[in-house]
């Protein structure tokens, strides 16, 4: 299984955010993305991405850059799911789970969320894109018609250009999921603009979602 930086409340936590990181870092990298949000209740997980960058000491990637990246994208797809099953047998029931991320760890979360085979709370992508949108018709998971999904981007991101968001937006909600997307006057970053909607959402999908019971 992958191996993860985790954060746990004080207390029973009221739902799991597994958070996801971009390309050329690790999971602990991405926990100060925890005290931003600034949630009570939530435990974190922040998981290592599978592949090693010998270019960048001790980084870690989901997958190649495109165009070669299907082979390891599929790979850590697997694995992500591994991970979301592993924390149900702990008694976390998959409703109160939500995957985000950013840069690749968003293009992960949208990858898994909507295939997954039983229902998690929501998806929060920042910065990222839908990768493979043409086979999304045929693996998408029943059990997410409708999920909830933000998608936050900056205008000005260079790395990945917004329009990027934008097409994932489009696809996502022409397959039924309950999709919004958050613009912003950014580059490949997040501003706490973009962190307070995301606050706001994640909130949100959790008091909407039962606390007991398994999915």
């Amino acid at each position: 299984m992958l191996n993860f930086t985790e954060l746990r409340p004080v207390g029973m936590p009221i739902g799991c955010i597994v958070a996801l990181h971009g390309r050329g870092v690790r999971g602990e990298d991405l926990a100060p993305l925890a005290d931003a949000i600034a949630l009570d209740g939530m435990r974190w997980i922040f998981p290592d991405g599978p592949m090693e960058l010998p270019v960048i000491w001790g980084g870690r990637a989901w997958y190649e850059i495109p165009p070669h990246h299907p082979r390891g994208l599929l790979e850590s797809r697997t694995l992500l799911f591994e991970l979301i099953e592993w924390l149900e047998r702990q008694k976390i029931p998959s409703r109160r789970i939500a995957l985000a991320g950013f840069s690749q760890g968003a293009v992960m979360s949208l990858d898994v969320g909507v295939r997954y085979p039983r229902r998690i709370a929501g998806i929060v992508a920042m910065s990222g894109y839908l990768a493979r949108p043409e086979t999304l018709t045929a693996e998408k998971s029943p059990a997410a018609s409708g999920l909830p999904i933000l998608l936050t981007h900056g205008k000005n991101d260079e790395v990945l250009p917004v329009e990027g968001a934008r097409e994932a937006e489009a696809a996502l909600r022409a397959e039924g999921f309950s999709v919004r997307l958050r613009e912003y006057l950014m580059g490949h970053e997040v501003i706490p603009e973009a962190l307070s909607e995301i606050r706001k959402f994640i909130n949100l999908i959790f008091e909407t979602e039962p606390r007991n019971g398994r999915s």
